[in-house]
């Protein structure tokens, strides 16, 4: 049967990892493992300056992450990678290997930075986490010396990952509730045709920035950290607050002055009461 859970369909994490995760992270790490022994002798090279200049890049790398700014994170990222390729030279396609590793590397380092984390921003990382199960594979079919380990292993994964797609796509849920917040946003902009004026926020402020082409604030009120969450609501003081969440307690204020399949739109009565239509503000003071 599809999830109800809109939540766990947008951030499959929340459900809990998989025994396929499991068993592509094994065989991710595996392939790198091998990768790594087989370079050991990367700090051991005759290239004295070249060895001093990748362990203190390395150390650089370590000791800032998270506390310089991304821009000079990258520089240390592309001097890293420039590093190895003077030490090792031309060899095992290691250009294209330091390409990807750079490439997750700076997408560490971005979200070290980034203050909201959700599983979608994975996406950007993709291609690098592809090329490195391919690298794996190879790695591992190498070592076991068979013509036919890389196809078995290939057809292996393949399966592995068309069958978790499969069962993530038939969690989805039929129903959307924050699709159904859009009709708020759409008639907010057919009554208050000065709302791109207006301080508007949502509990899902990117869904509602899409819908309303006007920027919207974030704001979640969750009812155990309601204290916390109020205040970092009033900080932004928005005149109409959109949450699809039904259980959600509103703040003091407010009234409702739209709802619809259950995504109201409350609002600050004592400041824009006169705009709205005389039926709505009829609506709202008998709410």
């Amino acid at each position: 049967m599809p999830s109800q859970d809109y939540l766990r369909v947008l951030n499959p994490s929340l459900s809990g990892p998989t025994p396929i995760a499991f068993i592509i992270l094994a065989l991710i790490s595996a392939g790198l493992l091998i990768i790594i022994w087989r370079n050991r002798d990367l700090i051991s090279t005759d290239n004295l300056r070249g060895k001093i200049i990748f362990i203190v890049i390395s150390a650089a790398l370590i000791f800032t992450f998270g506390r310089i700014s991304f821009a000079l994170s990258e520089v240390l990222i592309f001097l890293w990678a420039l590093s190895i390729l003077w030490i090792r030279g031309n060899t095992d396609n290691i250009e294209m290997n330091l390409a990807m590793a750079a490439w997750v590397l700076a997408y560490l380092y971005m979200h070290s930075f980034h203050p909201v984390k959700a599983d979608r921003y994975i996406i950007t990382v993709l291609p690098a986490l592809a090329y490195a199960i391919s690298l794996s594979l190879n790695n591992l079919s190498a070592l076991m010396r068979s013509r036919r380990a890389s196809t078995v292993l290939s057809i292996a994964v393949t399966l592995l990952m068309v069958s978790s797609a499969i069962h993530y796509t038939a969690g989805w849920p039929q129903e959307y509730g924050i699709v159904k917040g859009e009709r708020s946003g759409a008639w907010l902009m057919n009554h208050d045709p000065s709302y791109r004026d207006r301080v508007i926020a949502a509990d899902r402020g990117p869904a509602f920035t899409w819908y309303l082409g006007d920027y919207v604030f974030t704001r979640i009120i969750h009812p155990q950290r309601r204290e916390l969450s109020l205040k970092y609501f009033y900080e932004v003081n928005p005149d109409y607050y959109i949450f699809w969440t039904g259980k959600t307690e509103l703040p003091e204020g407010y009234r409702v002055i739209y709802s619809r399949d259950g995504v109201p739109l409350p609002g600050r009565f004592s400041r824009y009461a006169g705009i709205l239509p005389l039926r709505y503000r009829i609506q709202w003071m008998l709410r």
